[in-house]
């Protein structure tokens, strides 16, 4: 399973230590991305920090549908290749000093 670890400090940046010894560091709001559920389970100081209410442990779907993200994805790449076929050539002068 994996969770993400959400600040809900106010101010200031907030060190979080995993398990694993890495320590992650927080900026008021910020969400982490998807870590293994090791990370946290017999944690004292993420007990600690969650029972402060300074970090909101969330569960995440292992499995996201790709069916929504399929065709968010397509439309970006045609929007790329749109873009840069549009873009105005840039003249072949070469500079001399």
């Amino acid at each position: 399973m994996t969770v993400r670890i959400r600040s809900l400090v106010t101010s200031g940046p907030l060190l979080v230590p995993l398990s694993s010894g890495s320590c992650l560091r927080l900026s008021p709001g910020e969400v982490t991305d998807a870590l293994a559920e090791v990370d946290i389970t017999s944690n004292a100081k993420v007990d600690k920090l969650t029972e402060r209410r300074l970090i909101n442990v969330e569960q995440v779907d292992e499995d996201p549908s790709p069916e929504v993200d399929a065709p968010a994805a397509a439309s970006h790449e045609s929007d790329h290749e749109n873009s840069s076929a549009e873009a105005s050539p840039r003249g072949s002068r070469s500079r001399k000093r």
